[in-house]
């Protein structure tokens, strides 16, 4: 097996070739255009693995290169510490020494989806960033109010008709009343482009059965089904479920060193936007949920057994996405636990 390492930037990529005996051969350098790709990967004769980091070219890359490669491995640059933390490191050095961890089988792939669930990934995260900045200009919206002692509770701040008594309140203030008028307008942008994300995305999942499946669960609904779909694409890609816990955020780190543990506790590595979402199903089922179900009646029994609530919140959630894992497996609906 041939090894090909790609550095790849927007204006220009590196490609380096080891061969099946871990030496290198040669080394090439081009504008980066899929031609261009595509050209390099097919001087290289015999079966050949290409090998790229991760980053906001690696869906790029699959989808261009996939076809003509015997293998296609994105892998986490964060266990590539040969590369990032080396006191030289430039493209071309780079390129080459992810061929030769390749070769020697140090790299931790990444799974990427297919084209169809690329598409389907990107419209949420789209959603899910349209919905992390209406929370920032909430928030900025009663900080305004707050400059001049106006406590702004509850959510008639952000309705349509109480909006002119509360620019009225601004009155003697016209800076923060222009700030905050401005506020409200972004709000009502952001609130129609996530409308148009939504019915654009939820065609793409909408009558499928996995889609039905997931919102059997206790606080899901149609948007974090689509996420659970969008951010896992598979639950088989996780062996075990403390896999999927790690991938949430909601793994653990452990370094061991001569018989001595000097790090030890909750991981902060993973795909954040599904610890959103994992955090958003527990506010619904266990927060805001008025009728009993597994989840709320765990969290409670760890509260009243002395846990803090953060650390019954991790293990609730935990628990949530064991039970998304298990439904989308067997492809049974959720059945609540008496």
């Amino acid at each position: 097996m041939n090894h090909l390492g790609l550095d790849m930037h927007s204006s220009h990529f590196v490609v380096a070739h080891v061969n099946a005996r871990g030496k290198f051969c040669r080394q090439y350098e081009r504008a980066t255009t899929g031609e261009h790709l595509l050209d390099v990967v097919g001087q290289v004769r015999g079966p050949k693995r290409l090998v790229v980091e991760e980053s906001h070219l690696a869906q790029w890359v699959k989808h261009i290169a996939e076809p003509f490669v015997d293998e296609l491995i994105i892998c986490d640059p964060r266990r590539n510490r040969w590369i990032s933390q080396d006191e030289f490191a430039d493209d071309r050095s780079s390129a080459r020494k992810l061929a030769m961890l390749s070769h020697g089988g140090y790299l931790k792939a990444i799974r990427h989806p297919d084209q169809v669930g690329a598409e389907l990934r990107c419209l949420f995260l789209h959603y899910y960033m349209l919905t992390r900045q209406t929370a920032r200009f909430k928030n900025m919206l009663s900080a305004t109010f707050r400059q001049v002692a106006i406590r702004a509770g509850g959510d008639d701040i952000y309705s349509s008709s109480e909006r002119a008594v509360w620019l009225g309140k601004l009155k003697g203030f016209p800076a923060l009343r222009h700030r905050a008028s401005q506020c409200f307008s972004l709000l009502d942008s952001l609130s129609l482009k996530k409308q148009q994300s939504f019915r654009r995305m939820l065609p793409r999942v909408r009558g499928s059965d996995t889609h039905k499946l997931l919102q059997t669960l206790p606080g899901v609904g149609p948007v974090i089904a689509c996420g659970y779909q969008a951010l896992i694409d598979t639950p088989h890609r996780f062996s075990k479920k403390n896999k999927l816990w790690a991938y949430a955020c909601l793994g653990n780190k452990y370094h061991e060193s001569d018989r001595a543990v000097y790090a030890s506790g909750p991981s902060k590595t993973g795909c954040r936007p599904l610890k959103w979402l994992v955090m958003q199903q527990f506010n619904g089922a266990v927060q805001r949920a008025k009728a009993s179900n597994r989840f709320k009646r765990a969290y409670e029994h760890l509260l009243a057994t002395g846990h803090g609530p953060k650390t019954a919140r991790r293990q609730v959630c935990r628990s949530m996405l064991s039970a998304v894992r298990a439904v989308w497996t067997k492809g049974e609906a959720y059945r609540d636990v008496i």
